[in-house]
C-alpha cells in the first residue's frame, strides 16, 4: 500500500498502458483524440463507435487498457443540515437520509457509486442528538476536498458506523482519507477505524487501529489528506469504512474513491449497423460507416448485385445463380476462393488459399514440415513437436530434448534435465532424491561413500539414527561423538584411558562382547584399589602410595615402610630405617648421634655409663670441658690429674697436706701444725711440713724471725738482745720468699 496525494487526472494517466505521442489537456486516455471526440475517452484502445452500440468500430491490435469500473467523490448526492436518527438509539439498523439533512446513503442514479451506511449502539445517543455526518461540503476543517467541493465526514456516532460502498469488480483501489487531530481514546468505549475491502468469502483488512491508539500510532493521517493504494487483484467485493467515537473532533473524511480495472474491447464488426458487415460494404462499394449507405440486393439473397453480374468461370451461368462460379469443382457455399479455380480452402483465414500459402494453418511450421513431422498442416493446434527448439521436430531430432543423450539412450527424451531413471520410478535421477531407490538419499550416498546408483550398495547406520556412520557425528548414538568416542560403533562404552581396547566403564545392562577393564590407566593397579587409596583411576601419572612396595597401599598399609612397627607407632611410617624419635628433631634414633637430644653422642653416653635415650641421664663432666668425667684425666679442669688430685672434682684444689679435708688453697694451715701458712711464710719456716715450725725462743707468740725484742728464757740473761730480732726478722723474711718462690715452681 502506498499513499499518494495527486488530482484524480494524473491517476487516470498513471492508469493508461498505451500513449501516442501528443496528448491533448483534454484527452484523458492519451490516445491523440480529444474526449469531446473520443466514444472511448478513457479507453486508449479505441475512440470511435459510429452506431453507438458500446462496440469500437476498430480496436488497436494487441491493446489492453486500464479503465475506471467504479468511483464517487460524492458529488452527486445531497449535502445539507445536521444529520439527525430519528429511530431508536438502542437498535442495530440501517440508518437512511432525512430531507434537507447531509445524505447518509446513496441510490446511485448517475456515474457515481451508491452507498448505505449501517448503526450499531454501544449505550450512547447514537446520532439522534444530531451531527455532522454524510455528504457535506464544509471544508473548514481539510481545507478543501480533493475532487469537487463534497466529501464524506463520519463523526461523534457515540456508537459504530459503517460506510459500505455498491458492489464493484475491479483491480486497484485507490480512496483520500483525512484523520482530524485529536484525543482518541483505546478504552471506554474504544475510537477505533477500519477500512477494508469485502468479498462474498474474503475481508481484507486495509487499515485496523483497532487497540492502538491512533493519535500515536497512525500520527502520519493526522490533520493531512492521505491517498491509499490497493491492488484487488480482479476480485467483486465492496468497500467498508468502519468508526467508532464519540466526541465531533473524532473525525473521518472520504473523498475520491476510484476502483480500476483492466479491460479488452471486442471489435463492431458492422460499424453503422446498417446490417451489412463492414468487410461485404468494402466488397460491394458502399460506406462501412455510413448507415445509410447500404449495397444493393435486388434479388434479397444476401449478395449485393455488384457481385452478381459477373461469370467467373465462363460457364454461361451468372455467379449469382453458378453453385460453382470458378469451376474448381467445389460448391461456392464451401468455397473460401469462390472466384478463384486454383484455391478453394483457406485453413488460417489469412486470405492466402492453401495452395499457394506455405502454411495453412498459420502456425508458424511449413506445411512440407509438418508433412515430414507427422502433425496436420491444416490444423494450428496440431503443430510438430520439437522438445528442445532447435527448429527441428522431435521425429527428425535424434535428441529431442538437446540434452546431449540420443533419444534412444534417453529415458525422458522430451526432458532436457534428465536422461537417466535408475530406480524406473518415472522420477529422473536429476529429480530424484534417491536414484537406486534403496530408502537412502543420493546426497547421503555421496556423503557417506557409497553408490547413490546402486541399491546394494547403502550406508551403514549403525545406531539406526538415520545418519550413516561416515558423517554421523556420533555413529553409536552414545552421546559421545565419535572423535572422542575410543570405542564409536559400541553404544556401551566410550572410553579407553590406556588404550589397551578394553573400555574403562560398560553401561550396566548394555549388550556388549567388550570385556571392562579393571585397570583403566593401565598403572598396575586396579581402579577398586585407586579409589581406595585416593589415586586418579585414569590418569597413568597418578598412582597410590605403596612406600614398601608390598602392594598394598600406604591408606590400607599398617606398616608402610615395612619396618616391622605399625604406622600407629612409628614416628617415620614412610621410612623403613627409622621408627622411633626419642628427642624428636625429626631425625630418628638410627640416624641421630644424639637420641635423646641432651648434647651428648649416644657413643659418648654409652661409654659414659649415661643413659642415651633419656635426656634427663647425661654423663658427668665436672670441669664441664665436654669430656665426661669417667673419661676425663683432670675431672676438674684444675691441670692436675686425678690421680694426683686430692680434689678431683674440685677445680680450686688439688692438695691436702695434713689431709684434714680442705685443700690447701682453702685451709689455712696446711700442714696441720698449728701454724697458720702466713705466719709460717713470715716466719720462715714450711707451711706444708708439720715438722717445720716457727722458731720462737721467747715463747711470746711472735716468731724469732718477727720478733724485735727477744727475751731469753735464762734469768740471767733477761735483758732483751738488741738487733737480733731485726736480723732475725730479715733472715725469716728472705727464707719465706725463697720458699714462696719454689712453691709457684
Amino acid at each position: 500500500m502506498t499513499r499518494l496525494a495527486k488530482p484524480l487526472s494524473l491517476l487516470f494517466a498513471m492508469m493508461l498502458l498505451m500513449t501516442t505521442p501528443t496528448v491533448l489537456a483534454d484527452d484523458t486516455d492519451g490516445d491523440g483524440v480529444d474526449d469531446a471526440n473520443d466514444d472511448f475517452p478513457n479507453d486508449p484502445c479505441a475512440h470511435t463507435d459510429t452506431d453507438g452500440d458500446g462496440l469500437p468500430d476498430t480496436v488497436v491490435s494487441g491493446c489492453s487498457s486500464t479503465v475506471i469500473s467504479g468511483f464517487t467523490s460524492f458529488e452527486e448526492p445531497n449535502n445539507g443540515t445536521k444529520y439527525y436518527d430519528y429511530g431508536d438509539q438502542g437498535s442495530d439498523r440501517y440508518l437512511w437520509n432525512n430531507v434537507d439533512q447531509s445524505e447518509v446513503a446513496y441510490n446511485s442514479t448517475g456515474n457515481e457509486l451508491g452507498f448505505k451506511l449501517y448503526y450499531e449502539s454501544t449505550g450512547g445517543v447514537g446520532l439522534t442528538d444530531g451531527d455532522w455526518f454524510g455528504v457535506v461540503s464544509y471544508n473548514g476543517t481539510v481545507g478543501n476536498f480533493t475532487d469537487g467541493v463534497k466529501g464524506y465526514q463520519m463523526s461523534d456516532i457515540d456508537g459504530i458506523t459503517t460506510f459500505e460502498l455498491d458492489t464493484v469488480t475491479a483491480n486497484s483501489l485507490t480512496f483520500d482519507i483525512y484523520l482530524q487531530d485529536t484525543g482518541y481514546e483505546t478504552s471506554g468505549p474504544e475510537d477505533y477505524l477500519i477500512i477494508r475491502f469485502v468479498t462474498a468469502t474474503t475481508s481484507t483488512d486495509i487499515l485496523n487501529t483497532t487497540g492502538q491508539d491512533i493519535d500515536q500510532a497512525y500520527s502520519a493521517y493526522l490533520g493531512v489528506w492521505t491517498t491509499e493504494t490497493v491492488s484487488l487483484g480482479g476480485a467483486t467485493g465492496s468497500l467498508e469504512v468502519e468508526f467508532s467515537s464519540n466526541s465531533a473532533s473524532e473525525t473521518v473524511y472520504l473523498d475520491n474513491i476510484v476502483f480500476t480495472a483492466t479491460t479488452t474491447l471486442t471489435e463492431d464488426l458492422d460499424d453503422d449497423n446498417d446490417g451489412w458487415t463492414d468487410s461485404d460494404e468494402a466488397d460491394c462499394g458502399t460506406d462501412p460507416i455510413d448507415a445509410t449507405s447500404v449495397p444493393t440486393d435486388t434479388n434479397g439473397d444476401g449478395v449485393c448485385d455488384a457481385l452478381e453480374s459477373d461469370d467467373t468461370d465462363g460457364d454461361g451461368i451468372a455467379n449469382e445463380y453458378d453453385d460453382d462460379d470458378d469451376n474448381d469443382g467445389v460448391d461456392d457455399v464451401d468455397d473460401a476462393f469462390p472466384l478463384d479455380a486454383s484455391e478453394w480452402e483457406d485453413t488460417d483465414g489469412d486470405g492466402i488459399g492453401n495452395n499457394a500459402d506455405t502454411d495453412d494453418d498459420d502456425d508458424g511450421h511449413l506445411d512440407t514440415e509438418e508433412a515430414d513431422c507427422g502433425s496436420d498442416p491444416e490444423d494450428s493446434s496440431s503443430t510438430p513437436l520439437d522438445s528442445d527448439g532447435d527448429a527441428l521436430c522431435d521425429l527428425l531430432d535424434p535428441d529431442d530434448d538437446n540434452d546431449g543423450v540420443a533419444d534412444v539412450a534417453d529415458a525422458f527424451p522430451h526432458d532436457s534435465s534428465e536422461w537417466t531413471d535408475t530406480d524406473s520410478d518415472g522420477v529422473g535421477n536429476n529429480a530424484d532424491t534417491d536414484d537406486d531407490d534403496d530408502g537412502a538419499s543420493d546426497t547421503q550416498e555421496n556423503d557417506c561413500g557409497t553408490d547413490p546408483l546402486d541399491s546394494s550398495s547403502t550406508p551403514t547406520d549403525s545406531d539406526g539414527d538415520g545418519i550413516c556412520d561416515g558423517i554421523d557425528m556420533d555413529s553409536d548414538n552414545d552421546g559421545v561423538l565419535d572423535a572422542d568416542d575410543d570405542f564409536p560403533d559400541d553404544e556401551c562404552a566410550s572410553l579407553d584411558t590406556d588404550d589397551d581396547s578394553m573400555p574403562d566403564s560398560i553401561i550396566d545392562g548394555c549388550n556388549s562382547l567388550l570385556i571392562e577393564d579393571d585397570d583403566d590407566d593401565d598403572d598396575d593397579w586396579s581402579d577398586v584399589m585407586e579409589a581406595n587409596c585416593d589415586s586418579d583411576p585414569l590418569n597413568a601419572h597418578s598412582v597410590p602410595l605403596d612406600t614398601d612396595s608390598d602392594g598394598t597401599c600406604d591408606v590400607d598399609d599398617y606398616d608402610d615402610d615395612d619396618d616391622g612397627y605399625e604406622d600407629a607407632i612409628d614416628s617415620f611410617p614412610l621410612d623403613a630405617s627409622e621408627w622411633t624419635d626419642i628427642d624428636g628433631d625429626g631425625t630418628g634414633d638410627n640416624a641421630d648421634t644424639d637420641d635423646d637430644g641432651d648434647g651428648w653422642p649416644d657413643s659418648v653416653e654409652e661409654d659414659c655409663g649415661s643413659d642415651a635415650t633419656n635426656a634427663d641421664s647425661q654423663p658427668s663432666d665436672g670441669d664441664g670441658d665436654g669430656m665426661c668425667d669417667p673419661q676425663d684425666p683432670d675431672d676438674d679442669g684444675d691441670g692436675i690429674a686425678d690421680d694426683q688430685d686430692a680434689f678431683p672434682n674440685d677445680p680450686a684444689e688439688w692438695d691436702d697436706t695434713d689431709g684434714d679435708g680442705i685443700g690447701n688453697n682453702a685451709d689455712s694451715d696446711d700442714d696441720g701444725d698449728g701454724v697458720s701458712d702466713n705466719e709460717e711464710n713470715e716466719c720462715g719456716s714450711d707451711s706444708l711440713d708439720a715438722e717445720s715450725t716457727p722458731v720462737d725462743v721467747d715463747d711470746d707468740g711472735i716468731c724469732d724471725s718477727m720478733d724485735d725484742y727477744i727475751q731469753s728464757p735464762d734469768p740471767v740473761d733477761d735483758e732483751e738482745t738488741p738487733g737480733f730480732g731485726t736480723l732475725a726478722g730479715v733472715i725469716s723474711m728472705l727464707g719465706a720468699a725463697m720458699f714462696l718462690g719454689r712453691r709457684r715452681e
